[in-house]
């Protein structure tokens, strides 16, 4: 190995765990790109500190030449191949062989194809209702005279104000003004 080489590992490996997993992650990004086929996907600190290849979890014997479909005899098997899939960073293979399954055949399958299900986005109309805006301008005029206290704001008008955060969510839950109020606690 080079000496350049080996200088740079000792400096990743004085890096705090944190900071070696992301140059780790750079460097695999690169390398996984160069080394398609090569039957690992990325690599992992071992226990010795060392960067190990992962290599892609075998499926169980029994469930090698299966179309996966899912029955409540080896609904255990396929969790933990599921499981040992999304240890080692295969979530799309994992999402792949759950979404074939139907929901009923177990309680933990049922709970794998929640978790993972292709996530969904929502777009909604924005609320009308509520000016941030003008609360901003409130607290700028208005926070020395409320120092300590907590104070709940709703399109630059005050709902209320109290040093216990839980008596103003309290009067406000009472008087039916809790519903889109901006409740924020001013510094001392």
């Amino acid at each position: 190995m080079s000496k350049l080489l080996e200088e740079a590992i000792n400096e990743i490996r004085a890096l705090p765990e944190a900071e070696q997993e992301a140059v780790a992650a750079l460097i695999l990004k690169e390398f996984d790109g160069q080394k398609q086929g090569s039957g690992f996907r990325h690599l992992r600190n071992g226990p010795s500190g060392m960067i190990r290849p992962i290599r892609h979890p075998e499926p169980p014997e029994t469930l090698k030449h299966e179309d996966w479909k899912g029955t409540p005899e080896n609904a255990e098997q396929i969790c933990d191949y599921i499981t040992k899939l999304v240890e080692n960073s295969y979530v799309t293979e994992a999402r792949k062989i759950v979404s074939a399954i139907p929901l009923g055949v177990s309680l933990e399958l049922d709970y794998w194809k929640k978790v993972l299900a292709e996530p969904v986005a929502r777009v909604t109309k924005p609320r009308t209702d509520r000016d941030p805006r003008k609360d901003t301008l409130w607290i700028e005029k208005n926070a020395g005279k409320y120092k300590g206290k907590w104070i709940a704001l709703k399109s630059g008008d005050l709902l209320g104000s109290n040093e216990s955060l839980a008596e103003l969510h309290s009067t406000l839950k009472q008087s039916g003004k809790i519903t889109g109020a901006f409740v924020f606690r001013v510094g001392s």
